[in-house]
């Protein structure tokens, strides 16, 4: 009974013989040197021979004589006189190959029959029949790996197809769960809706109550600024003129702010700039709001900033004290208060800026009642858009992964998300399937991102030969990192090497079962295998 690799030696052993009857054949079809059969029609020695591109015809006897007479090359297939031309070799026993006919006589074996160096004495061995064992050999142990690992393969592929099913199952529940919750979340936004409006209407009276006591303590806190103000202008206007002179400004001893026992000019331009005298409307409307904090520091009732234990004294570019914007300061401050402890607030919350207990305004029971309500409703309604809006992104994770293209059955699909790791002298390299491929330095750091997953970018007979990762971290000065993924056939899925051929560029060759397709083997002719 025979084996696989007995079936595969024995067709080995047949395409060897029949490759040997076609080799004889060929050696009958008259030719120039480095012509290959398929072409020796085109070289037929009774008539003229006419350059492949058309441009020119010329004696039979021009071929192969060592001056190149077609622009493309064709007149000297055999000898080195084109730079464009192209030497066939036989390669009788092993695989037929193409060179560049610069290369014929060179002193280099090229061809393993050495028919490209003809002309040297020594000749070149042929070693055919070697390679073309070795080759043999080689292919029979991929084949044997192809086989060997096509059975994990069509697991991987059976896994694939079963995710993929069950992703659509979640994709469908999850639609009919975004439904219901849509609904959910309508119902509650309609509620919020309509006790936010209670809530509004009540909270107005309570928000006009606390205006008018605003606007209420802000004039009576201006009109004890303005009493202030002009007890003080009063005071000190010893002719009740109206009008504060430099000479009785000298008198007053908060105008010495440099303590040294005079009301100099210093202190004159500071309160009243370059004028000579003050009328009490001006004192009481500016100047007054330079002199309350020195009568204060005075009095020991100005109150330090907390970050300062020193007495600030105000220099002349100091901004002035304005006891209007202390009174409007005092108003943003119950502003902010009640906006942070505001209808929608638990009435025990602290003010993380203050040790002490933010105070909340008083409602009655009926009034607060609603507001709790409000409140619960704009929790609920929260909840409720937060779980549209995770179902919505599981239904976007689950749909990228549909539309991923995970093989032409499916094959890599249970390899999403998997990691792998290559570790160098230097690095310790990772590469997770479909997502991203990073690198970290063996002497600490961060990971530095060598790109992110792209797309399949292998040949046009297979593109699921290698992956793309693209958009990695930029380089000093240099352009994006990415990182090429070549794919063999393996037993397990692992990375094989890592490498970086050009800057910013990396390399990875890994295997997997994945890519054991025994129909995607090469597939050779007799005449290939000559």
């Amino acid at each position: 009974m025979f084996t696989y690799f007995s079936w595969i030696n024995n067709l080995y052993v047949c395409l060897f013989i029949i490759c040997s009857f076609v080799i004889c054949a060929q050696s009958d079809v008259p030719r120039p040197r480095g012509v290959p059969l398929s072409k020796a029609p085109l070289y037929a020695a009774n008539k003229d021979f006419t350059c492949f591109d058309g441009t020119l015809t010329i004696p039979f006897a021009f071929v192969n004589d060592d001056y190149c007479d077609c622009f493309d090359g064709s007149d000297e297939p055999g000898t080195a006189a084109c730079l464009n031309g192209v030497f066939y070799c036989t390669n009788a026993g092993h695989r037929p190959q193409n060179i560049p006919s610069s290369r014929v006589n060179d002193g280099v074996c090229d061809c393993c029959d050495g028919t490209d160096e003809y002309a040297t004495q020594e000749g070149c061995p042929n070693i055919c029949e070697e390679l073309g064992k070795e080759a043999r050999y080689e292919a029979q142990r991929i084949a044997e790996l192809h086989k060997a690992g096509n059975s994990y393969r069509l697991e991987l592929i059976e896994k694939g197809n079963k995710k993929r099913s069950e992703m659509g199952e979640q994709l469908a529940q999850l639609e009919k769960d975004k439904a219901e919750a849509e609904k959910i979340k309508l119902e509650k936004e309609t509620l919020k809706n309509e006790l936010e409006a209670k809530e509004n209407d009540v909270l107005k009276v309570y928000r006009e109550a606390e205006e008018l006591e605003r606007q209420k303590k802000a004039e009576e806190e201006k009109e004890q600024m303005i009493k202030e103000a002009t007890e003080f202008f009063n005071k000190y206007d010893k002719d009740n003129d109206g009008i504060l002179t430099k000479e009785e400004m000298m008198e007053i001893s908060l105008f010495d702010r440099g303590n040294d026992g005079e009301v100099d000019e210093d202190d004159f331009k500071y309160f009243i700039n370059d004028n000579d005298t003050v009328d009490k409307e001006t004192f009481v409307s500016t100047t007054w709001s330079m002199v309350k904090p020195l009568q204060m520091m005075q009095q020991n009732t100005f109150k330090a900033p907390a970050d300062d234990d020193d007495e600030h004294e105000p220099e002349p570019d100091d901004e002035p004290y304005d006891i209007s914007k202390e009174v409007a300061n005092e108003d943003t401050e119950t502003e902010d208060e009640n906006a942070d402890v505001g209808p929608h607030e638990d009435a025990e919350e602290l003010d993380e800026a203050d040790e002490e207990p933010v105070q909340k305004s008083t409602y009655d029971e009926e009034t607060q009642k609603l507001i709790d309500e409000a409140s619960e409703a704009r929790r609920q309604y929260t909840d409720a858009e937060r779980t549209v809006r995770e179902i919505e992104a599981n239904m976007r994770n689950i749909q990228d992964n549909l539309e991923k293209d995970y093989g032409l059955q499916q094959e890599y699909a249970t390899l999403d998300g998997q990691c792998l790791e290559f570790e160098d002298k230097e690095y310790v390299y990772k590469l997770c399937l479909f997502q991203k491929v990073t690198q970290k330095s063996k002497n600490g750091g961060g990971e530095v991102g060598l790109g992110n997953w792209g797309e399949w970018a292998g040949t046009d007979n297979n593109k699921y030969s290698a992956m793309k990762y693209t958009n990695g971290v930029s380089c000093w000065n240099g352009p994006q990192r990415t990182t090429t993924v070549a794919i063999q056939c393996g037993l397990e899925t692992k990375l094989l090497s890592v490498s970086e051929p050009y800057r910013c560029e990396y390399k990875m060759e890994m295997s997997t079962p994945a890519a054991c397709d025994e129909l995607s083997l090469p597939q050779h002719s007799s005449h290939d295998e000559l």
